[in-house]
């Protein structure tokens, strides 16, 4: 997930640099929440806080795609 996060995260701060910072804020929380529940050893204590990492991933895909359709837009005009 960390190569995705990355490059999802320069991407797509590129066009939303605050939306893209807020997101990966929230990444970066929820994955500590899901290692700190990972590390008890209860499958169900991982996706408490640690399950919003997936919202914030899929906001930072949207950033990055926003931002590559943005640039398809430019080069056609």
């Amino acid at each position: 997930m960390m190569p995705l996060f990355f490059a999802t995260l320069l991407l797509g701060g590129l066009q939303h640099p605050v939306v893209a910072a807020a997101l990966g804020l929230l990444y970066t929380v929820a994955r500590f929440f899901y290692f700190k529940g990972y590390a008890t050893g209860v499958p169900e204590n991982r996706y408490k806080l640690g399950g919003l990492n997936f919202p914030a991933i899929m906001g930072l895909i949207i950033c990055t795609a926003s931002f590559g359709i943005n640039l398809v837009i430019r080069e056609a005009v």
